[in-house]
């Protein structure tokens, strides 16, 4: 994802299947930061997978039959009744499959297992400054409440540091969708983050302060080390959160693809007393021209009344220029920029700056340290000192000996510094790692794209070492034929951690994923002052105590920023205006396309009567009521008369 101050996330695991061949292996987006033109060369979707969701009469052995039918195979079921996770036929695309499903008749609807994203971007870490809590006016929120157990509020995330010294007094019992089990660490940071910002202890003499002092933080793990996750788990973890009676959901992630299945759980009888509060994305594109789910279910055709989309901004109150925005997607922004707040605490097992000789390293290929580049001190690891790299080589550059014992650790990650050259999406620089050493084992992550000529911060998931005697860490390039090459990566601060339990350790980071907390923070305050709120009020409250801003007017819907004061009641808050409905003329058009240019319209179809023509066929809309151009009030009734006669 694009930050708009140059930042992209794009994390690709690849695998080395030879000393000269360096294979995608792995399609997860990661969560960490890079600078802009780091693409993801990964597709939006799991391969092999597909969600088919069957209409409620097919039975249970109808359903498995349907699979088998199309050499298929069932995964799991998934968050829904009558919607299952499938494993493709060996062969077939997944664009292929689902529309072998869709033309099946007893299948309501099938799609791809899209990948969703963590939507922040670290930064430069900064000393604790929670300049967003003041923006908020969360201090005088504070007057009236900090907060309540009573309250739950799902982070349907990376996970949670759960033994954080900051955040362990507010951590209730969640479960991991990603390893299918009942411990919900975090192994990349993100979600952590963002639970600090809603909850981290309040009034204790550590760290920091969330926006409630004590509440109920639930992890639900769905995104991996890396960021990455599925809307197959995604849905699952929302799924969870409702029927273990989260108030708030906060998910701070998102994509491209328009998933039914997350569609259909948002707005099932089981989520209708949960509010969703989810980030606009990161691209600085217009939401309601690209949308980016789940932010778009708050706007139609979905209109789910049960989500608010969050946009960020910064210190100045200015649309911060990576956030996505959207006048009918994007409902009120919130403080992203530089924002301070809990962070997985890490032991630092293996440094290495390459400062000194390569002594102990394997290198297949032109591998070698230069003076010229270098975060810190002298020098940096580089696939090419001479220059451009060559075209068409694939090269490993490793330790030829373990560097740690990784027996009892958990959460391991290899952290470093790296300054990038490449063709975008086609020549991979990898950090990668083996619990043998042999050259054929190392798997990892890779990078693709321009750091603009500096070095930035990154990380790498090792958590699949976790407990291996030994580790040996490398770096891979894999260059193609097509004759563009560049300068390269320049890697340096090359380190190896695992989590630090019973600690506490800070980040300072970006993004519309740092906004959302804070208005879910915000929700959750909403409901410990006033407990009998039903989710309408408690976004009602919200909405309508923004502050409303210049820069954000057009750009969002309230055209407001988060203040918590207003939504708790004890400040003055002006009414909110929602937008009006604007009768169209859909004069002529079939019915369907009448019903949706209606919805955008931020009007509702009324009435649908058909005309007394002595056909019985339905044919386009012939007459509009009120007549369209009328201005009325949000929601107004729009009532149509279809048929097959004159349409004047």
């Amino acid at each position: 994802m694009r930050h708009g101050s140059g930042w992209c996330a794009a994390a690709v695991a690849f695998v080395f299947a030879g000393l000269a061949a360096l294979a995608l292996a792995g399609a997860g987006r990661g969560s960490t930061g890079v600078p802009e033109g780091v693409v993801a060369s990964t597709p939006r979707w799991a391969p092999g997978e597909v969600v088919v969701g069957f209409h409620p009469w097919v039975s249970g052995v109808a359903r498995r039959e349907v699979v088998q039918d199309e050499s298929a195979s069932t995964l799991r079921a998934a968050s829904l009744p009558g919607v299952v996770l499938v494993k493709t036929a060996a062969g077939q695309s997944v664009p292929d499959a689902v529309d072998v499903f869709r033309s099946d008749p007893e299948v309501a609807y099938a799609e791809p297992n899209y990948l969703y994203h963590a939507d922040a971007t670290p930064n430069d870490p900064q000393l604790p400054q929670l300049w967003g809590m003041a923006k908020i006016a969360a201090p005088a929120a504070w007057d009236i409440t900090t907060g309540s157990p009573a309250v739950k509020v799902a982070v349907v995330d990376t996970g949670i540091a759960r033994d954080h010294l900051d955040l362990a007094a507010n951590v209730i019992a969640g479960t991991d969708f990603v390893q299918n089990d009942d411990d919900p660490r975090d192994f990349n940071g993100h979600g952590t983050h963002v639970a600090g910002t809603i909850g981290a202890r309040g009034n204790n003499g550590i760290g920091v302060t969330g926006v409630n002092w004590q509440v109920s933080l639930m992890p639900v793990r769905v995104l991996d080390g890396n960021g990455g996750g599925s809307n197959a788990n995604v849905s699952a973890g929302f799924q969870y959160a409702c029927e273990h009676g989260a108030n708030i959901v906060n998910a701070s992630l998102g994509g491209t693809g328009y998933s039914i299945t997350i569609r259909d759980v948002i707005a099932s009888p089981a989520c209708a007393n949960t509010l969703f509060v989810v980030a606009a994305g990161n691209d600085g594109t217009n939401d309601d021209s690209f949308p980016h789910y789940p932010c778009d279910y708050d706007s139609s055709p979905d209109n789910l009344p049960n989500v608010i989309c969050v946009a960020a901004t910064d210190s100045s109150d200015a649309l911060a220029g990576f956030s996505n925005y959207g006048a009918r997607s994007v409902q009120l922004a919130a403080p992203g920029v530089s924002i301070p707040s809990t962070w997985p605490a890490y032991d630092t097992l293996y440094t290495q700056g390459f400062e000194n000789p390569f002594s102990g390293w394997v290198a297949t290929g032109t591998w070698g340290r230069s003076s010229n580049v270098s975060a810190h001190g002298t020098f940096s690891a580089t696939d090419s000192p001479a220059g451009n790299y060559a075209n068409g080589l694939d090269t490993l550059f490793y330790s030829a000996s373990s560097v740690a014992n990784l027996t009892g650790r958990v959460g391991c990650r290899l952290s470093y510094n790296l300054r990038l050259a490449t063709e975008s999406g086609r020549d991979i620089f990898g950090v990668l790692g083996s619990s043998t050493g042999n050259a054929n084992d190392f798997v990892g992550s890779g990078w693709s794209g321009s750091t603009a000529g500096g070095f930035f911060d990154f990380t790498t998931d090792m958590s699949q070492f976790d407990g291996s005697p030994t580790f040996y860490p490398g770096l891979g390039f894999h260059s193609d034929l097509d004759g563009i090459v560049g300068d390269g990566g320049y890697l340096d601060d090359l380190s190896l951690g695992c989590l630090l339990p019973n600690a506490a350790a800070y980040n300072t980071i970006s993004g519309t994923s740092m906004a959302a907390p804070h208005v879910a923070g915000v929700a959750a305050l909403v409901k410990a002052a006033h407990p009998g709120f039903t989710v309408a009020q408690i976004k009602a409250a919200i909405l309508n105590g923004v502050d409303r801003l210049p820069g954000l007017a057009g750009k969002i819907t309230t055209g407001g920023r988060l203040n918590a004061c207003k939504a708790v009641g004890g400040c003055s808050a002006p009414p909110f205006t929602p937008p009006k409905c604007l009768v169209p003329n859909v004069v002529g058009k079939k019915l369907g396309q009448a019903k949706t240019k209606i919805k955008a319209r931020h009007c509702r179809v009324g009435k649908v009567k058909q005309a007394a023509s002595g056909k019985k066929k339905k044919g386009r809309v012939l007459r509009v009521s009120p007549a369209p151009g009328k201005k009325l009030k949000n929601g107004a009734m729009v009532n149509l008369t279809i048929g097959r006669g004159n349409t004047r």
